[in-house]
């Protein structure tokens, strides 16, 4: 039998009975098994797909797009697998009010992109998503900002519109993504507002999103493990990607990383804040392989920052740590190392309160290329760089500071000590560059 039903709930185990199934509003799709060779189809409104069997499975053909959201819809149970760059997860493009889409407990082959630049309310629950195997390298809308161009993810949240009194909300737990073996290609996790860069901006100052758009409210966003890898091309000045990225548009009260965060491409970050978060708490280790990769940088607002797992970075030009822009409350780590040439261990520009490090900072590599606001520019594999424009009330770290290479030094005070207001390292104070003992 290929289908039954009762009251409003459909049992489908097949292709055919699915596509009659998706036809109706406000049904509740039971899968059964593996459904195979499917086309893609929209899910109508107050529709839902629930997985009843432990193998329910949804495989879309080949080159295929998945499943499209309307409003009030719920996925759950489930796996659904199409090819790398298709979206398997997306919405309807002529929807313009969502209600609460839920998704929960779902594996999701290709990319799950939930994007739209009309929809003026959403509420969106996501609980326990996983995504391997995606693509969003060619992806159309990339935010632009601070000179360079973003990578959304292969697992994307995306309010796109320019009315600022579109406003979504989403709480997210338990997202992860790629594996060591086969990372996602693009970003991770990306979740992005409609600000934009305003269209009078000198685009060679590398101007912040300003111009007002959509928002959305993030509550919770907890993380697993990611591995993503931009595949950005060596030498490119104007694109970047992020393991975890929350971006312009975006406020955030909590963003925890329960699970290691690790990128392997030139200028992936792997974490990356260009919205204004309360509480970003990273559990396990922030690992970045590629050139031009940071472990955390900072663009716009950040309340309090806390790294309990080591951060490392391993490429050219990879720092650890950077406040580029906007403002910082208090950082903690536990600690930092990067390998590379021209890869600072923290770097700061901007103002902040506190910075505490609970044990070493360390670098291994000397003079290097590294991206800075777009452009390719070399530095040294300094320890603590204070650059002109920061201050702040406290830099603590109770370990070591040490540069490795004999030519680099530890500390570069291009904006003098006396900025920050009391810096102590391994005991010993520092007032203009010296230490007091």
């Amino acid at each position: 039998m290929a289908h039954s039903t009762v009251g409003t709930h459909v049992v489908v185990e097949d292709a055919a009975s699915l596509a009659e199934a998706v036809q109706r509003t406000h049904v509740v799709i039971e899968v059964a098994g593996r459904l195979h060779d499917l086309e893609k189809f929209t899910l109508l409104e107050g529709s839902s797909l629930v997985g009843t069997t432990s193998d329910a499975e949804l495989v879309f053909k080949p080159d295929s797009d998945g499943v499209a959201l309307t409003a009030n819809n719920t996925l759950q149970n489930l796996t659904l697998r199409s090819d790398p760059s298709r979206l398997t997860l997306s919405l309807e493009p002529a929807t313009t009010t969502l209600g609460q889409l839920k998704l929960q407990h779902l594996v999701v082959y290709g990319r799950l992109h939930l994007e739209s630049s009309i929809v003026m309310t959403a509420d969106l629950v996501l609980t326990d998503v996983q995504v391997y195997d995606g693509d969003s390298t060619s992806a159309l809308h990339r935010p632009v900002g601070y000179g360079v161009e973003v990578v959304p993810g292969s697992l994307t949240i995306y309010n796109r519109c320019t009315d600022p009194q579109s406003h979504w909300t989403l709480r997210a737990e338990n997202l992860s993504g790629g594996t060591r073996d086969v990372p996602l290609r693009g970003s991770g996790i990306f979740i992005f507002g409609g600000m934009t860069v305003p269209a009078n901006a000198d685009p060679q100052s590398g101007p912040a999103p300003s111009s007002p758009g959509g928002m959305i409210d993030l509550k919770l966003l907890t993380t697993g493990e990611i591995h993503t890898n931009g595949n950005i091309p060596a030498g490119t000045g104007n694109l970047i990607s992020g393991g975890v990225f929350v971006g312009s548009g975006v406020k955030a009260q909590q963003v925890i990383n329960n699970g290691p965060v690790t990128t392997y491409g030139t200028n992936d970050m792997v974490l990356d804040n260009w919205g204004n978060v309360r509480l970003w708490l990273a559990r396990q280790s922030i690992i970045s392989h590629g050139t031009s990769g940071i472990g955390f940088v900072n663009f716009r607002d950040l309340q309090t920052l806390i790294v309990q797992g080591d951060l490392a970075t391993y490429g050219e030009g990879a720092r650890g740590f950077n406040l580029y822009d906007g403002t910082l409350a208090y950082a903690e780590f536990k600690s930092i190392t990067t390998h590379g040439n021209g890869s600072i261990g923290i770097q700061t520009s901007k103002p902040f309160g506190n910075i505490l490090v609970l044990g070493d900072v360390i670098t291994k590599g000397g003079r290097g290329n590294s991206l800075v606001r777009g452009v390719v520019v070399q530095l040294d594999a300094h320890v603590l760089s204070l650059k002109p424009g920061t201050s702040g009330k406290e830099i603590i770290v109770l370990g070591r500071v040490e540069a490795q290479r004999e030519e680099i030094t530890s500390l570069d005070f291009a904006a003098p000590a006396s900025t920050v207001e009391f810096i102590t390292i391994s005991g010993q104070q520092y007032v203009d560059g010296s230490s007091t003992e």
